[in-house]
């Protein structure tokens, strides 16, 4: 099924998709504040547009020639229902939520988003949104102004992960470009339990550096002692060829400028080498892995290749899609 789905109001494309955009569902949660409140978004429900900023502004096109943006969206809760008090917005890390956009031609156009950052009692929530104008979904919002409202559902997705408590375990979060907001909480909500000793390995894949996200993010998870992040990139070039090869080698001047402190940075593609060597520092021989791993298809596809080639791969570990 299509990630951005025009579908009727029957909603179902009767592919039996395993993974299923439509798969409604979520887990208990273990906050006080919110027993016995119900989910505001468990139906569509609309949301207003508080806050649209640019992520990240490229000025530059893609393969096909069209330019991409990069936006946060922060949207907030909007006709409450009588009873308000009686609900929370409860997305759970790792789960997606369903924007709708009704067309004049009577379809209706999905398409998933995971939030990065959920206030579940100011039922308020933030996503980040890779844009391409030829997009139907796309060309929505970037008509959206704030003040709009825009239905959403959810919250989305297996029930795959789960906090781990008092027992060791290797946690390897792998990403592409912007799917690196689905994990964001997945990891604060690991480092911020105490009682879960999981030793987390962040390997977030981006084209370059003016394309990586979440970096400030990444360095201040770093400062937690069983938190490690690798950034790739691909295809870093220089301006004006300082380096005078085709890619950056990364020892230029101006590419050190752009490092935050003790960043490691890689200039190549993610490889079941790069694995290797970061395997030497999972805890012990037996300990269960858990893989969480989000991206386009292809790179998921690619990734769970690599993990099976590895020598992690056992009756232990567990890969899980977002």
């Amino acid at each position: 099924m299509d990630q951005t789905a025009l579908i009727t109001e029957s909603d179902c494309c009767g592919n039996g998709c395993v993974n299923c955009v439509l798969n409604v569902g979520y887990r208990k949660t273990s906050n006080d504040n919110l027993e016995g409140k119900r989910n505001i978004i468990s139906e569509y429900q609309k949301f207003r547009l508080s806050n649209k900023y640019p992520h990240s502004l490229m000025g530059r096109d893609d393969d096909n020639g069209n330019g991409v943006e990069v936006f946060e969206l922060h949207f907030c809760v909007a006709n409450l229902p009588d009873g308000v008090e009686d609900f929370a917005l409860m997305i759970p890390a790792g789960y997606h939520v369903m924007m709708r956009q009704h067309l004049v031609t009577g379809l209706v156009c999905l398409r998933p988003y995971s939030p990065f950052w959920v206030d579940s009692l100011a039922m308020e929530f933030k996503i980040l949104v890779n844009l391409a104008p030829c997009g139907q979904m796309s060309r929505f919002i970037i008509e959206l102004k704030v003040g709009d409202f825009v239905e959403f559902r959810g919250p989305i997705g297996p029930d795959e992960y789960f906090s781990n408590t008092k027992t060791e375990r290797n946690v390897f979060i792998i990403t592409q470009g912007v799917a690196i907001a689905a994990t964001i909480r997945i990891v604060q909500e690991i480092l911020d339990n105490e009682e879960d000793f999981s030793r987390v390995f962040q390997l977030a894949c981006y084209k370059d550096i003016e394309h990586a996200f979440f970096r400030d993010t990444l360095r201040d998870f770093n400062k937690y002692w069983n938190y490690k992040s690798h950034v790739y990139l691909a295809h870093q070039r220089c301006p004006h060829g300082m380096c005078k090869t085709a890619e950056c080698t990364g020892e230029c001047t101006w590419f050190q400028k752009q490092l935050l402190y003790k960043e490691k940075v890689h200039l190549r593609r993610f490889t079941d080498s790069e694995l290797s060597n970061i395997s030497k520092d999972l805890v012990g021989n037996g300990t269960e892995s858990v893989f969480i791993i989000a991206g386009s298809n292809n790179f998921q596809e690619s990734v769970t290749n690599i993990i099976k080639k590895s020598t992690l791969e056992s009756s232990n570990t567990k890969i899980v899609l977002l």
